[in-house]
């Protein structure tokens, strides 16, 4: 069965992503990640650039049908290497200075049960190599990039189990239009424009504290301090870059977050998931991790304790935190009472937490720094990123500043500041 968005939807997700994602500007060039089954988006994208005028258009599809072939079929001595020319040719792109990054997949929760966790494990590698292309342009904060979400009838169906799949498909369309902020009387552009304002008034109240560190507990057993890194910078996805870029945009939408670099030196304390992770191609549920002097020392999970354990304790960076992140409970994805089993949509229903390489925009002069500089102030660098939910309805999370003073900024999971 086969689902396309309705046209106008596809036109105004278009705009926003064009407009607001990436905020393409006269001359640049749009380098276009799709699903090959977001195609008829991806068109309505190609064209929105081309009316702001973009100087071009590439486009590298995927086909996720086609990769569960390899991954089923494949030998993980294969599958974990990705090849020099698409590595190459990325890079190439990126290297131009005038090229920005746009990426469109959906979920398919389901499409890999029958592949062999071995072989999951080696192509999520090969992916993870790809994207750390991108990543070193991300970390400079010298590339305009945003990533979405398109739906699929996999993704539906695990979302809207109860529902036959046409209405299952259009319930998650819906749902993906109402976090997108697009509906059929407004403008797209400027409830975006509205949206980021708030977050970055969000971003402002928690820097004017200054905080030495925050105290996570939740009833699920969550009792973590993190350090924050001195001279740390809380950011919404709307002020990634501004230095560096031409212009404004927002990494990944949709974005309820503020976030910030923590001291991965300074994290000691337990972390209890609340959302499931999907991961390497599989679900990770009910999970805890440890963390005793800044580095994970355990984790258990009910379920992809194998996949968990592949991801954080890859290396001595990988188990250590990058990210912090703060979102109301309030969220409208956290209002639609769902679990969407997609990580770019739950990060932005929860409070969450990431382990592996942190944002060096995320400090005062991070940009300009050296990994080594970074890595001697605690702020993470590895090969990935992976975030994972911690928040909850009864989530608290409590301030330090510098004199001692404990601040409450979040109470019942929801920001009192």
């Amino acid at each position: 069965m086969v689902n396309n968005m309705e046209k106008w939807k596809a036109e105004k997700l278009a705009r926003a992503l064009v407009e607001v994602g990436v905020n393409i500007q006269e001359g640049e060039t749009l380098l276009l990640l799709s699903d090959i089954e977001a195609r008829d988006l991806a068109r309505e994208v190609v064209a929105a650039a081309f009316a702001r005028g973009a100087a071009d258009a590439e486009i590298m599809w995927t086909d996720q049908i086609s990769e569960h072939l390899r991954a089923l079929y494949g030998t993980p001595d294969r599958l974990k290497v990705m090849p020099e020319w698409k590595k190459e040719g990325m890079d190439s792109l990126l290297g131009t200075g005038s090229t920005v990054r746009m990426s469109i997949f959906g979920s398919y929760p389901t499409l890999n049960r029958d592949v062999p966790d071995e072989n999951l494990m080696a192509l999520s590698e090969a992916g993870n190599d790809l994207q750390n292309v991108a990543r070193k342009y991300v970390h400079r904060a010298v590339l305009k990039w945003t990533g979405t979400v398109f739906p699929t009838m996999d993704w539906a169906r695990s979302v809207f189990p109860e529902y036959d799949d046409g209405e299952a498909y259009a319930r998650l369309e819906d749902a993906i239009c109402r976090m997108m902020h697009i509906d059929e009387f407004s403008d797209p552009v400027k409830n975006w424009k509205d949206h980021c304002r708030e977050l970055a008034d969000r971003s402002a109240k928690l820097n004017s504290y200054d905080f030495s560190k925050l105290h996570l507990m939740s009833e699920l057993g969550t009792d973590l301090w993190i350090g924050l890194v001195e001279g740390h910078i809380w950011l919404s996805a709307g002020e990634m870059g501004a230095e560096n870029v031409n212009a404004p945009y927002v990494a990944n939408m949709p974005t309820e977050e503020v976030f910030t670099a923590p001291d991965f030196r300074s994290v000691e304390g337990i972390a209890y998931a609340s959302f499931p992770l999907f991961i390497n191609g599989k679900l990770v549920r009910d999970f805890s991790i440890t963390f005793r002097n800044g580095r994970a020392v355990d984790c258990s999970a009910s379920e992809g304790l194998d996949f968990l354990k592949a991801a954080l304790f890859r290396d001595e960076n990988t188990r250590r935190l990058g990210e912090v992140a703060l979102v109301s409970k309030r969220s409208p994805i956290r209002q639609m009472g769902r679990i969407f089993y997609n990580g770019m949509i739950d990060e932005n229903a929860a409070c969450h937490l990431a382990f592996g390489t942190s944002f060096p925009d995320c400090v005062k002069g991070g940009t300009l720094m050296s990994e080594e500089e970074l890595f001697d102030i605690g702020v993470n660098h590895a090969v990935s990123h992976n975030d994972f939910m911690v928040g909850t309805d009864d989530m608290t999370v409590i301030g330090i500043t510098h004199g001692g003073t404990e601040v409450t900024v979040m109470e019942h999971g929801d920001f009192v500041l």
